[in-house]
């Protein structure tokens, strides 16, 4: 069942009848169009049809997809390390009650650490993975194989 934005665009398409005239350069209307316009791609006439997307290079304004970089075990635990002091501080200053217990932020603040140490590099080594596969297939896209 069509919304009423569609009920309302059709009903205003049958209210409205378009008539194409053309007009050469003297002002004369023409009962065929003109030969330039023949002459014209047939891509370009507009069939009633919606236009087709553009490519994905122009999609993005012709700049390439930034490479993530290389997943490494050091750039996960440098994260970690500044996640770390941000929850440390975090749980310190909202501790229970007004009472800032040192000792447990510290254990909860290592605990988060020490876990996200791996969840980082994994979601880099994705990335990585996933942009390199997209990588391969445009090249297969832009390169045809030869038989």
């Amino acid at each position: 069942m069509p919304t009423r934005k569609q009920r309302r665009r059709s009903q205003k398409e049958r209210r409205h009848e378009y008539e194409t005239v053309w007009v050469d350069a003297e002002g004369n209307e023409l009962d065929e169009p003109p030969e330039e316009l023949d002459a014209a791609p047939a891509a370009e006439k507009s069939n009633g049809a919606k236009p087709k997307a553009k490519p994905k290079s122009e999609q993005r304004g012709g700049r390439s997809v930034r490479e993530p970089p290389t997943p490494s075990w050091q750039r996960a635990a440098k994260r970690s390390l500044i996640l770390g002091v941000v929850i440390f501080v975090f749980f310190y200053l909202a501790g229970s009650k007004g009472h800032h217990n040192l000792g447990s932020a510290l254990l909860i603040s290592l605990l988060y650490t020490a876990l996200f140490v791996p969840f980082s590099f994994m979601i880099d080594r994705f990335a990585h993975n996933r942009w390199q596969r997209r990588m391969e297939q445009q090249g297969q896209k832009q390169q045809p194989r030869k038989r």
